[in-house]
């Protein structure tokens, strides 16, 4: 008996295991015997606290030929109170799970696009090419419509029957549902149906199939095995006390508060402290001011000094991370085929191949009339762009008209295909610095009158750190729809997420430029542009640190966008680098505050140690060079004297200009490779900021982002207690922290980290490192 239980035992963890990690398993629990066997899987495999809006891939494999699949939200409990229709007692229960479906289900509103959740619509059919069924959505977070449910008695709208009198619709015994009267208006309401999907309150998703059996005939079933959690876009570090006295304050786009949030929690959840750092996410120029100021203790940017406005408090720059500006595709390609021949719409994920010409074209010549002179025409039948990607040039329409718009994304009358986040930053910095230098001629305003473009009609717009630059008369030809914050970006282009609407009949796309990490968490298709010798490389974790290794170190110690050199790297690459103070903080009263000191140099060292574990998808780790040259850096920080700090304070409130402090710039240490490897000086001294572009208009409302909640659409890796391998993170975070002192001890005494330490360190990094990596794991199949 023993062992018989044992077995049991085993099994029922193995199950566990399997269920949390999202390994396919035959949905058998939900099939009548006649019903073929299929798997059912999801993308990503754990839902259980997914963001609202975020997008996950439904995926029905095994079927025979013809099989197709629908979707409907339901409640997580499908309610089992029905009555089966029918005109006279006796009155039986209707337990079957398609009634319960078609009753219960659907009509959710979901609050991120604040119209009816697509999950609720959404359908497949198997595709000819795979065998698989697959369904494209996303996580839906919201209430049902009230409705009344006739054959329910708690919601019906019949009226229960005198004591005595016979039963006949619409007066029957069962029913339960009185009139409310309003006391104060007289209005007599009754009680509808509704069901709600967030945090509290898990829902599931009932997949209608239908397919052949064994028998070759079609039957039809419901699998309501996937369940979901949704979140709200606002997110918090999870697991810790919360924001105390010592918390510093971090400034930072919002590109960078997944992998914020994942070092909080690292830091705090273990032993649940309090939160180490508060995240305000702004514009970079408006980060850099607030730390310069002392409004903020730390910043992290792409591109060190050079968006700043002032300079006066001595920093070092700690790469934390590399990132890339790039452009990506957001729609639906007529790729495949179901099994009668019929066109397919897939959701787009492969890599398209843009020249630098095309790319300048692209955002400098109007979203308007693409069939003809707009977005330069590479979007026309026959175009270099088109013959060189299958998956545009299967985008058609009935003329090259509509489908040069279909491609261009120009289908509507307030959005003309290509939007992006407003405000300075280092994507439209690193991209036009390549573009101005790879595309010169390409990279020019058209002749359109001072109206357009004012007094760059007919001319480049330089090196520009705000994409609204791109479009800055008093008219726009919609260069660039830039919006106000990720969350406006993403409704912007919700149409290409899911494919709805007769936009996207016969494919559409749509274009987003922004950040690698941004695109990742999206699923978004970043293009592949070309190296030094017009080879297309796509913006990869390879291509991306060998992009670092060769890019030019400024005056401030940062490698600078747009001096990537070596083929093979990715030309848009930048490193995300947190700015913190080599002074010590200090209070109202110029006295030092050691505990807080004491969390900031925590941070950037979690950040740019064995927080590289815990980036997110699309953010790469650090190369050899920049991770050598990281604790160097780090030890620095708070090693100045208080009086310094006192002074800095009073000269930032009335600043010299950006570049004219008197500080002494960082020298580049050539003997270390431009990425200062390690001993490297490079960024360990004054900082005078590099010199930013000019801008090239006038500022406009949305050239400053609100300093607003992250969570708008951020989306953060799963910590502490999310399945079976989360329970482990605490234990691994805790050697760490018990770790880490030991080797920054050495590190800033100047002297040699042991051998033994060294060994140590790596081990638990290499551990840290798989066990995210487990948890992030993609699902076999899974394209990328």
């Amino acid at each position: 008996m023993f062992f018989v239980r044992a077995r049991q035992v085993g099994i029922l963890l193995i199950c566990g295991v399997l269920m949390v990690t999202g390994v396919s398993v035959p949905a058998a629990q939900a099939q009548a015997p006649a019903n073929p066997s299929y798997t059912l899987k999801t993308e990503p495999a754990e839902l259980t606290a997914a963001r609202n809006g975020d997008p996950v891939r439904i995926t029905v494999s095994g079927l025979a030929s013809g099989a197709q699949a629908s979707l409907k939200v339901c409640p997580k409990v499908l309610p089992d109170n029905l009555i089966k229709v029918a005109g006279k007692p006796p009155w039986a229960r209707d337990n079957t799970v398609s009634a319960r479906v078609k009753a219960y289900c659907g009509e959710l509103k979901d609050e991120f696009i604040a119209n009816p959740a697509h999950m609720d619509s959404a359908t497949g059919r198997r595709s000819s090419r795979t065998g698989d069924i697959v369904i494209d959505t996303q996580i839906p977070l919201g209430a049902s419509t009230p409705k009344a449910i006739i054959w329910d008695p708690q919601y019906t709208t019949f009226n229960k029957n005198a004591e005595g009198q016979a039963d006949k619709p619409p007066t029957v015994s069962w029913a339960d549902n009185p009139d409310v009267v309003d006391p104060a208006t007289g209005a007599k309401t009754r009680k509808k149906y509704s069901f709600r999907c967030d945090e509290q309150n898990p829902c599931s998703v009932a997949v209608t199939i239908t397919a052949k059996n064994a028998d070759g005939a079609f039957v039809t079933w419901i699998d309501s095995s996937i369940e979901f959690t949704p979140t709200q876009q606002e997110i918090g570090v999870k697991g810790c006390k919360g924001a105390g006295q010592n918390t510093i304050s971090a400034s930072m786009p919002e590109r960078l508060g997944r992998a914020a949030v994942a070092w909080n929690q690292a830091l705090c959840a273990p032993t649940q402290a309090e939160q180490p750092a508060n995240i305000v996410s702004e514009t970079e120029n408006a980060g850099l001011t607030a730390f310069d100021k002392g409004t903020s203790d730390l910043v992290i940017t792409g591109s060190g000094g050079a968006l700043a406005s002032q300079a006066v408090r001595d920093r070092q720059y700690i790469p934390v991370g590399i990132n890339a500006a790039v452009v990506a595709a957001v729609g639906w390609s007529p790729t495949d085929s179901d099994d009668n021949g019929n066109s397919l719409n897939a959701k787009f994920n492969g890599t398209l191949r843009f020249t630098h010409d095309e790319l300048a074209n692209m955002v400098t010549k109007g979203g308007q009339q693409p069939d003809l002179d707009g977005r330069g025409g590479i979007f026309r039948n026959g175009s270099a762009l088109v013959g060189r990607n299958p998956g545009l040039a299967a985008v058609t329409r009935e003329n090259e008209a509509n489908a040069a718009s279909a491609r261009a994304g120009a289908e509507s009358l307030d959005f003309f295909g290509v939007t992006g986040e407003s405000g300075p930053g280092t994507v439209p910095l690193a991209l036009s610095k390549v573009l101005s230098g790879a595309a010169p001629t390409a990279w020019v305003f058209p002749k359109k009158g001072t109206e357009y473009f004012g007094e760059l009609d007919g001319k480049s717009p330089g090196v520009i750190s705000d994409l609204n630059v791109l479009d800055p008369g008093a008219r726009s030809l919609h260069n660039v729809d830039a919006k106000t914050g990720q969350l406006a970006v993403r409704k912007t282009v919700q149409n290409g997420v899911v494919g709805t609407g007769f936009v996207c009949t016969g494919g559409c796309m749509s274009w987003v430029i922004t950040d690698l990490a941004t695109a990742r968490a999206y699923g978004w298709a970043p293009v592949a542009l070309p190296d030094g010798k017009g080879n297309f490389v796509a913006p990869t974790k390879e291509s991306l640190q060998l992009a670092a290794d060769s890019m030019q170190v400024g005056a401030d110690g940062t490698v600078q966008p747009g001096t990537v050199t070596k083929d093979g790297a990715y030309p848009l690459t930048f490193v995300e680098y947190l700015a913190a103070p080599v002074n010590p903080l200090i209070d109202a009263t110029c006295k030092p505050m050691t505990a807080k000191q004491a969390q900031l140099k925590a941070v950037a060292e979690m950040a740019s140690g064995y927080g590289q574990a815990l980036l997110p998808p699309g953010m790469t780790p650090l190369s050899p060079g920049l991770a050598a040259a990281a604790p160097v850096r780090a030890a620095k920080i708070g090693t100045g004297t208080v009086k310094d700090a006192c002074q800095e304070r009073e000269e930032a409130k009335n600043p010299p200009a950006a570049g004219g402090n008197g500080a002494t710039p960082a020298a580049n240490s050539s003997s270390t490779g431009p990425s200062g490897g390690l001993g490297s000086t490079a960024g360990t001294s004054g900082t005078a900021a590099a010199t930013g572009p000019a801008p090239a208009a006038a500022p406009t409302p949305e050239s400053v982002l609100a300093a607003k909640n992250l969570a708008e659409s951020i989306d953060i890796p799963k910590f502490a207690g999310a399945g079976v391998l989360g329970a482990l993170i605490p234990l691994v975070a805790l050697v760490i922290l018990a770790t880490l002192p030991s080797a920054t001890a050495y590190v800033a005494a100047g002297r040699p980290v042991p051998r033994w330490l060294v060994v140590a360190l790596a081990e638990i990094g290499a551990a840290f490192a798989m066990l995210f990596g487990l948890l992030r794991r993609k699902s076999a199949g899974e394209t990328a």
